[in-house]
């Protein structure tokens, strides 16, 4: 075997191994405009909150629960008709994660929950001529209403995310910032290291072709086996919005896999045209 065809080989190696770590840091790509794109985009989960009815079913829920509460308490049952609304939980919601990704506070804000829970029950105890009302007892039902609605009304995964949830919106896009560099300087040591062009454009188009492949096949496995569908989760409320978020996430894979397949076409007939003219 002569020293040209070694050669050849070896620098043959080389430039698949540059068309790897160029399909690799666009996978890193995807992965951090997807995070940027949904989780750590406050108005991509109230969005999906929104479309999935998230408002409505989780006013059900919290009417059910403090209804529970009420029969405990000795309240009627109509006490609590239309008393937790949409808009109330839809301002409160927008209100905790605003808050949540700006790094403050996140617990759900329940001052004015009390607030209109008191204002109910003074006239409730008005309208049914009640003398004497126990104040202990009083803040107790006050107390463990507003610990309802804010259990309610929080995401329980945020709690669990939050940490890494701050940090990755921080360092997130500096991270896509070193890989748009990254696979800038490789794509010109290919392209200025090869003598034949079209020998350059081809392992661009490994690295991007690759990149598409392994975006692509998760998400039609997604969509085909219908996994999501399948999540366990007893809230209704919190059901819909995983699968409404997950197949969110599932389209933005699919737009971004079908990018990389427009520019590995590309790549492709740019590389045969180069060899055609060579």
């Amino acid at each position: 075997m002569g020293k040209k065809t070694i050669s050849y080989r070896l620098k043959s190696a080389l430039y698949i191994f540059f068309s790897f770590l160029i399909a690799v840091s666009l996978c890193f790509a995807f992965i951090g405009l997807l995070l940027e794109s949904t989780i750590l985009n406050s108005d991509f989960i109230y969005d999906n909150m929104n479309s999935s009815n998230y408002f409505v079913d989780k006013k059900d829920e919290i009417n059910r629960k403090l209804t529970d509460l009420g029969y405990a308490s000795g309240l009627d049952e109509e006490f609590f008709e239309g008393f937790v609304d949409e808009l109330m939980i839809s301002k409160d919601t927008r209100q905790y994660l605003d808050h949540y990704y700006e790094g403050k506070s996140s617990v759900i804000d329940t001052e004015n929950f009390c607030e209109s829970f008191n204002k109910a029950l003074d006239r409730y105890v008005e309208e049914k001529n009640i003398n004497k009302v126990d104040s202990k007892g009083r803040d107790y039902l006050i107390k463990t209403a507003s610990r309802i609605y804010r259990g309610e009304t929080e995401l329980p995964f945020f709690n669990t995310l939050s940490f890494y949830i701050v940090n990755l919106k921080t360092y997130i896009p500096i991270m896509l910032g070193g890989i748009l560099v990254f696979v800038a300087i490789l794509v010109l040591v290919i392209v200025f290291t090869n003598k034949w062009k079209h020998r350059a454009v081809r392992y661009i188009y490994y690295g991007t072709s690759t990149a598409f492949l392994v975006t692509i096949i998760p998400a039609l496995y997604l969509l085909i086996s219908k996994k999501i569908s399948q999540i366990t989760i007893s809230s209704r409320a919190l059901y819909n919005l995983l699968v409404e978020c997950a197949n969110g996430a599932t389209i933005l894979m699919l737009f971004y896999a079908l990018f990389l397949m427009t520019i590995s076409i590309g790549l492709f007939i740019l590389h045969r045209r180069i060899k055609n003219k060579s």
